[in-house]
């Protein structure tokens, strides 16, 4: 039985009381208004219609990889009988990326720059329940498609709520017949960007790294289709994202005020993105990127995601 406790300097350490979501509903629409409690997903929309047989996804979604998300919410702790019902959302989706594409292009203020695949698009299924059986995982690792178990609980202690999130134990890709499986790495960039700017984009990877390892901060670097991003957890901080097939830039997790009227030598903001939350920031000199210049965006950065400035 997990138990939580909160002590603040001087004060008595107090209990810290479980507060379950009311009902399914109500835990759909908190994720649905807090999607920063997931993984950078902007959700296209709730309550999808797939047709007579397949049921509705509660939500669906695409991430900053440019892959379909299917999002399934429930109340109550999940077992191994949800898979065959996500499995057929999937499929659907798979099957049928054209309607899912009518919906990206009806979204308000959608991704700029959103490299999809919609002839053979990637797809992923997110669950998000207060509990899992522990046969949920282990058949996970099974499945012809990358899943996301994420666990949320509430806690309260008087008017203030506190939320427990958690991405079980982080998954290997499968391997899928359409696609198979890709190592993000240097190799597989320069197939599909070319030598010179993998090159470039590398440096400025290398460059971070060693300003996080100068902070001391505890982020592990994570390579994906378009992007590296430093993660806390599963959060990113910043990263170095792909903006066009040679052409990098930077992106740091901050509020929109934290960039405004902001000057570098070097480096010149591209745009804020509100739906991803993240400040775009290119560099005049890619072959030199001086990270050193935008420590004051890194530090907003992970005091940001983090909630703390400190290692």
């Amino acid at each position: 039985m997990l138990n939580l406790y909160w002590k603040s300097k001087g004060e008595t350490t107090r209990s810290l009381i479980d507060k379950p979501f009311e009902t399914e509903t109500k835990l759909e629409e908190y994720v649905f208004h807090n999607p920063d409690l997931l993984e950078d997903i902007f959700i296209l929309k709730r309550q999808i219609k797939t047709g007579a047989h397949q049921g509705i996804p509660d939500m669906i979604g695409v991430d900053q990889d440019g892959a379909i998300c299917i999002l399934e919410v429930k109340n109550a702790q999940v077992t191994e009988d949800i898979l065959p019902q996500v499995l057929g959302y999937a499929i659907w989706a798979g099957s049928n990326p054209d309607s899912i594409k009518a919906l990206w292009l009806e979204a308000a203020e959608r991704p700029e720059g959103m490299e999809i695949d919609w002839d053979n698009p990637d797809i992923k299924i997110i669950i998000v329940a207060p509990s899992y059986r522990a046969s949920v995982l282990r058949m996970t690792l099974k499945v012809g498609y990358p899943i996301d178990l994420m666990q949320i609980r509430r806690f309260a202690i008087e008017d203030e709520e506190f939320l427990l999130v958690e991405k079980l134990e982080e998954q290997v890709r499968p391997v899928r017949e359409t696609k198979g499986l890709e190592d993000y790495d240097q190799a597989f960039y320069e197939k599909h960007r070319g030598k010179t700017a993998v090159h470039t984009f590398f440096g400025a990877v290398r460059a971070i790294e060693a300003f996080v390892k100068g902070r001391g901060w505890r982020l592990e670097t994570k390579f994906n289709k378009y992007y590296a991003g430093f993660k806390y957890g599963y959060r990113n901080c910043f990263g170095v994202h792909w903006s066009a097939t040679h052409v990098w830039v930077l992106f740091f997790k901050v509020p929109r005020d934290c960039v405004q009227d902001l000057k570098w030598e070097g480096w010149e903001l591209q745009r804020y993105e509100d739906e991803w939350k993240q400040a775009i920031i290119r560099c005049h000199d890619p072959q030199n990127p001086n990270v050193q210049e935008l420590a004051g965006l890194f530090d907003a950065a992970y005091e940001y995601v983090t909630g703390s400035g400190q290692a």
